[in-house]
């Protein structure tokens, strides 16, 4: 059974605590500079347009209460949506691997295509080269082959799908679990 702990950030598998795809990558050093452009207001900017989207999804959505400021990102989605056709089966889905002690929290999983996508929705003006490795992350947790996209929302409401076709970019997932473990056994 796997619990996480959304204001903390932590995985627990039958109690066990485990790493997320995202500590593993930031502590490979992945995301380089890119650390400082995680601000504490695009973090709650970020949070909130996912909680609005998952909301909607679920049919729960009051859209009168989105805040004007994350107005555009929310219209960015639905513009997505009418213009793909794209509708998930897993929304917000946790997923993990007992081998690794791993887990990682996919926005969106859903058919695409005649095969399958893994979403990760954000917030920023830039793509990190990183992302292609997160979502290579969640695609190995996943355990399937599928298309992995960015999918960035503007304030302005438009997006850009941005797909990472890079099939090393799971070896480099799987060299910093690698270089994570290591050093969780080496360096206490």
């Amino acid at each position: 059974m796997i619990e996480f702990d959304e204001a903390a950030h932590i995985y627990k598998v039958d109690g066990e605590p485990f790493v997320s795809v995202t500590q593993v990558i930031a502590a490979a050093g992945l995301y380089g500079d890119a650390t400082q452009y995680f601000t504490e207001r695009s973090r709650d900017r970020g949070r909130f347009v996912h909680k609005a989207i998952e909301l909607y999804l679920l049919g729960k959505l009051d859209e009168s209460t989105i805040d004007p400021d994350l107005r555009g990102y929310f219209d960015a989605y639905l513009k997505f949506e009418r213009d793909t056709g794209f509708f998930p089966g897993f929304i917000e889905h946790t997923l993990y691997s007992i081998p690794l002690q791993i887990a990682g929290r996919v926005d969106l999983i859903g058919p695409w295509k005649g095969g399958a996508a893994i979403l990760d929705i954000k917030t920023s003006a830039t793509p990190s080269p990183a992302t292609g490795i997160q979502l290579a992350g969640y695609e190995y947790l996943y355990g399937s082959p599928a298309k992995r996209f960015a999918l960035h929302l503007g304030a302005e409401g438009k997006y850009r799908l941005i797909e990472f076709s890079d099939r090393a970019d799971r070896g480099v997932f799987l060299a910093a679990v690698t270089l994570f473990n290591w050093r969780k056994a080496n360096l206490k």
